[in-house]
């Protein structure tokens, strides 16, 4: 068929046309490369007042500002997450980790599965928590808090979780009552492991004769920290003691206007003693997408994110120039006021031991 030289020229521009836009397309829309894959604990900056316009501005802004797609694969706990690192380590698919704590970082170091890096940002971090967390920078720190023995004042009194010891938490009186995580597929268990391993360290025993004691005196063990508190605010499961935060009294506060969840320790000698969880971010050794990784651990420590850390993932954040709302200066337990199992539990020796002392709570307990 003869083409007449209108058809010739609407075809011309037709074409014009449709390649320009082809072009737009792969300029300037997120391409099938351009993406970056997270795996991270199902609550990370999930308990906010509105969580859904949080993750969108903190990972959209990112998208935005980088022309990527942000992919979030989200599991029960931290640990579960690296387990999958551990598990896809010959072809990784993710490119960052968020939630590798003090204690998970010595497994994850150990498996070689991180990439150590420094961001820019990390200068507006504090010291001590690099220091503290991972000197070589395989994780830097993004926030940080106490584990503590959280408890509804409404259904137990106040009076009861003073002077608290690790011997009266064994008791049928409290370990009825009591909610824990499993320390090998939570970071929240496993980091109350170590606060009792710690302080039977210090004081003599035997920390799993703790825990023989507990269990037969009724502590209920589950999977994850969103499981056990899930439990513990569903006042029929009369559970109203939960391994949790010490800045769960905060949260009351927030979004209750009340104290009711209340956060204890454990007390020697007159003394508060705690155990610190510092969590972290870190790359995935060969990460499919290194250069986007990068960019978002340095991008996750600016005061832009590290902002909504107080309110929303309910922790201290990294970043010490981030100013700490009301409800922390009056009703958050402060991590530098309290006295530290973790100096008595050295980093090294976790590291060290951390396998052996899972194996034998997993015979112990009879998981």
């Amino acid at each position: 068929m003869r083409l007449s030289g209108k058809w010739i020229v609407s075809l011309a521009i037709i074409v014009i046309v449709v390649l320009g836009l082809a072009y737009w397309v792969l300029t300037f829309q997120p391409s099938g490369e351009r993406k970056l894959v997270i795996y991270t604990y199902e609550s990370l900056l999930k308990w906010g007042d509105n969580p859904n316009a949080t993750r969108k501005v903190v990972f959209g802004e990112f998208e935005r500002r980088y022309n990527c797609k942000v992919e979030i694969r989200e599991f029960d706990d931290a640990r579960t997450a690296l387990l999958a690192v551990i598990q896809e380590k010959n072809k990784p698919k993710a490119d960052v980790i968020i939630g590798i704590d003090n204690v998970l970082v010595h497994e994850a170091i150990q498996a070689g599965v991180l990439e150590p890096y420094t961001p820019e940002n990390l200068k507006y971090v504090h010291d001590w928590l690099i220091k503290s967390l991972d000197p070589t920078h395989h994780v830097v720190p993004y926030d940080y808090g106490l584990i503590a023995l959280v408890y509804d004042s409404k259904r137990l009194s106040p009076d009861k979780m003073k002077g608290l010891t690790f011997e009266k938490l064994a008791s049928k009186e409290y370990a009825s009552k009591l909610i824990s995580e499993d320390p090998t597929i939570s970071s929240t268990g496993i980091n109350f492991l170590l606060w009792g391993i710690a302080y039977y360290k210090m004081k003599g025993g035997d920390w799993k004769d703790w825990w023989r004691q507990a269990m037969k005196n009724g502590l209920k063990v589950v999977g994850s920290w969103g499981d056990a508190y899930d439990i513990f605010l569903d006042e029929k499961q009369g559970r109203p003691v939960v391994v949790s935060y010490g800045t769960d009294g905060a949260y009351s506060y927030h979004f209750y206007n009340a104290t009711r969840y209340k956060a204890a320790l454990i007390t020697i000698n007159g003394e508060e003693w705690g155990w610190l969880q510092i969590e972290g971010l870190s790359i995935v050794r060969n990460a499919p997408h290194k250069e986007l990784a990068e960019k978002f651990v340095n991008y996750f420590l600016s005061n832009e994110v590290q902002q909504y850390i107080p309110l929303n993932n309910w922790m201290y954040p990294a970043n010490k120039n981030v100013k700490l709302p009301e409800e922390y200066v009056k009703y958050a337990l402060d991590p530098t006021r309290i006295k530290l199992f973790n100096e008595v539990l050295a980093s090294e020796e976790v590291g060290k031991n951390l396998k052996t002392w899972l194996d034998e709570w997993r015979k112990t307990v009879g998981s």
